[in-house]
Order: C-alpha cells, then structure tokens, then sequence
C-alpha cells in the first residue's frame, strides 16, 4: 500500500458519512482515545494496568468513600466466611470431610495468620482494589497443604519480554505459568496448575484485569482535591472576621479606626480605648466613609455538594449503588427495596466467582491431599461440593421470614434450602435439633411430666398423659 496513502488513513477520522452518527467525525467533539478495536490484552498492557492499580491502592488509603465500597462488598458477599458442602452419598464421610477442612481452614495460609474467612476476605477486596487476586496452592514445611497469598503487583514479566503480563499461554490460550517477581530482583515461574488466578472476567481476549473503580479514578482524585482546595479556602474565610470599608482606600499610619474632629478637639476623646475605659465591651470609631462589616463566608455552597455527589454517584455505577454505600436518604419505600435487591444481586455475583475461582479448587487440593495421605477415605462423588454463603441482606426481615416459614411448611422449599439462606449448615443445624430433641424426651421421661410443658408450655396441659417409656420424637416444631 502507498505509505501516503497508510498515513492518510491513519490520521483521518475513521468515519464521514455512515448512517450510525456515532461514527461520524465532528469537530466539535473531541477525538476518542484508542486504537481500532483489537484483543483487550492489548488495550489492559502492563503499563496502563499497574499505573490504574497504583491510582486505585491510593485512593482506597485515602477515600472513605472508596473505602465504604471495597468494605461494603467484602462484608456482604464473605461475610463470616462461605463455607463447603460435600454432596458425597456417604453421610459419615461428609461429616468427616467437613470436620477436616475445618480444622484446616483456621490456619489455612503459610503464614499461619489468616483463617480462611479472612482469606476470603482478603481475596475480595483484592478484586475490587487491584481487580485481581493470586493464590498459590503449596505447602509448608511439614508438607501440610497450604496457601499463599499473592497480590498482583507480584506477577510481572521482570522486563524479560516473552510472557503476556506475567502469563505465559499455550498454543490454545490456556495458562502455562504464572511468573511471580521476588524481593531480590529475580523471579520463578510457577505451573498454572498450582495457581489460582480470581478475579471477574469482563472479556475473552484479556489476559489481566483492571481495578473495579478503574472507570472512576479521575473522578476520586478530582473529588479529593477539589475538598482539599475548598477547606483550604474555607479555613482561609473563618480566619477574616470584618471586612473595613472605605471611600479612600487607606487607613491612618498608626492604624486607628478614629473620628478626627475639626479644630482644636483632643482626639483621645474620640479613640476607641478611651470610650472602652468608660463604658466598657469593645467600641470601633470610624471615619467618614467607612464602614465595618461581619464578613459572611457562602463556601461550600450547595452548588459545590451537589457537583460532588455526582461525581460520587457515577463513581459508584459499576459496583454497588450509591444509595446502599453513601446515602440512603433520598430515595422512598418501593426505591430502597429495589437498591437493596440490586445490590444483593452484586454480592451474589461477587460470591459465584469466588466460589467458581477460589473455593472450589481449594476444596479439591485440601480434600484431594487428606485421600492422598490417607487422612480421609476416598468415596464415590467426593469431589461433589456446594458452597453455604452468608445471609442475604434484606429490608423486610418480618414478612420474609414469614413467607419463608409458609414456604418449607407447604413444601416449596426444603429445609436445606432454608438454611443455606440464613447462611447456616443444615446437617449442623438438623443435629443441633436431634440433640435437643433427645433432651427433651429425656427430661420428660426423668421427671415424668408431659412433653408440651418443656417445648410448648402454653399449649401443654397437666391432663397431657406423660411420655413414660415412648421414644417417639417430638413434634416438628422442636428446635434449638
């Protein structure tokens, strides 16, 4: 091709005359940056994504709003912890596998200072802050199954050149290895599958991702400098108490606020210090042509809140509604019900990728090493595993926990499902209530007295016949 010919089209707007105004080039608009579309590994390089990650760290150090996202999503999406569910056919070895990840989970991480739960937690501020998370499957010392915690600034090419960002990919695309940089300058590769990459893919073609609040940076920093700005001037108008107006524009050398009197008058008896002595609080005499006002500041003015929080509320699009992270205040009964139903529906979504990007696959290297080792049996299906999140956030508990109640009684829903709502374990919460039903039958039986005046004492009367020797269980309504 004709190099002017490249150039001319390279420089020239990339539309005239298409039917699809958006296309079309205006000089009154300003020119839209970036290339022609291409892959988004291309877009997201190495460069633009750690300068976004370092931008994102600092405003999350210094933006309380920032910090009210990022928190707000990792208390309501992992809460006290997601916990597993084996699914085996084997009710025993479920029992005996989650006893086992449990122990496990207290001190999951190599360095002995993170639960699980806090992993967890880690990992999901991670995804909003950095947009990613790294875990690394390994073990200590005494050859224990172990994780580790790999933030993202610690994958990186090391200026050698022949990986994607850190990532090394295969003829089909997937992962190879994973090069994480170490303190001394070097690195070490490590085989993808021992690494766990989390993070909420937005795209086919990418290899990283970028911060969640990448699209609102400008908007932070510029709301964190426009306050500083505004207190400066704001402690700059406290600090003027009156203003001194003035005809001519000057005041006396010595600086006194005095009326002189034509002729021969004594001006003392006309200075502010004088008539003090006399009567008293504190007098001001004045020229002709002055006056002394109370200086009145207007800043912050409404105009400059409201610009604010716009700049907040298109910050906050993207993630969770502004509404449920700052101020509540303004929006009616049907509008809160549909904020809140929005923003369940973002933790869920956060809870779906952890669970398909960090939780399973630590379910299958912990229990997978325990059949390995021979600390656990191995059973048909024990790779089976559904996940209990935390309770689902909700404005109307009452009449909720009223429809849910109607619900397992008619059989719309299981008990299982209801407890995994509440966030609870349902063989946990079923055995708590076979030990209290057995207690119960126990205490009637020893003090032979009639089973409805332990579980139901309104209900129960002294004509009740006692239990005496029957082991028939108590009715449904039993419980912890």
């Amino acid at each position: 091709m004709n190099p002017l010919l490249k150039l001319a089209r390279a420089i020239l707007p990339r539309a005239w005359f298409s039917p699809y105004e958006g296309a079309n080039y205006s000089p009154r608009r300003a020119r839209v940056p970036g290339f022609f579309p291409r892959d988004a590994k291309l877009d997201l390089s190495s460069g633009p994504r750690r300068e976004l990650v370092r931008r994102s760290r600092y405003l999350h150090k210094n933006s309380g709003f920032v910090r009210e996202l990022v928190g707000s999503m990792a208390i309501y999406a992992t809460g006290d912890g997601i916990k597993p569910q084996a699914l085996s056919a084997d009710a025993n070895w479920n029992k005996a596998a989650h006893e086992y990840f449990a122990r496990w989970a207290a001190r999951c991480e190599i360095t002995q200072r993170f639960s699980f739960a806090e992993c967890q937690s880690l990992v999901c501020r991670g995804m909003d802050v950095d947009g990613e998370y790294f875990l690394l499957k390994t073990r200590d010392a005494l050859g224990a199954a172990k994780l580790q915690l790999i933030e993202s600034h610690r994958i990186g090419d090391a200026e050698q050149g022949n990986t994607e960002d850190g990532i090394e990919f295969d003829a089909y695309g997937a992962p190879a290895f994973y090069r994480i940089l170490l303190d001394g300058g070097g690195f070490k590769d490590i085989p993808a599958p021992l690494m766990l990459h989390v993070f909420e893919p937005e795209n086919v073609t990418g290899v990283r991702n970028a911060p969640t609040l990448q699209h609102s940076v400008n908007h932070l920093l510029d709301e964190m400098e426009l306050i500083a700005l505004e207190k400066h001037a704001v402690k700059d108008n406290a600090d003027v108490a009156r203003v001194l107006k003035t005809e001519r524009g000057d005041l006396d050398e010595d600086g006194d606020f005095t009326i002189r009197q034509p002729g021969n008058v004594d001006p003392a008896a006309t200075e502010p210090s004088a008539l003090q002595r006399i009567v008293g609080g504190k007098l001001v005499a004045l020229k002709p042509g002055e006056s002394l006002d109370s200086f009145q500041s207007n800043r912050p003015s409404p105009t400059f809140t409201g610009f604010l929080e716009y700049l907040r509320r298109d910050s906050a699009l993207g993630h969770i509604p502004y509404e449920f992270a700052a101020d509540s205040s303004k929006v009616g009964g049907a509008g809160v019900r549909l904020v809140v139903a929005k923003a369940d529906r973002r933790f869920s979504y956060r809870q779906l990728i952890l669970i398909e990007r960090f939780l399973k696959p630590v379910w299958l290297f912990v229990i997978g090493d325990a059949i390995a080792t021979k600390r656990l049996p191995e059973v048909v299906n024990w790779t089976k595993v559904a996940f209990t999140t935390p309770r689902r956030i909700t404005v109307d508990a009452g009449r909720e926990a009223q429809q849910n109640r109607a619900d397992v009684e008619t059989g719309l829903k299981t008990i299982e499902e209801h407890f995994a709502e509440q966030g609870m374990d349902f063989a946990e919460e079923m055995e708590i209530r076979a030990q209290n039903a057995r207690a119960l039958l126990d205490l009637a039986k020893k003090y032979d007295i009639p089973l409805e005046m332990l579980w139901n004492p309104d209900g129960g009367t002294a004509a009740t016949p006692a239990v005496g020797e029957s082991d028939d269980p108590p009715p449904s309504g039993v419980a912890r």
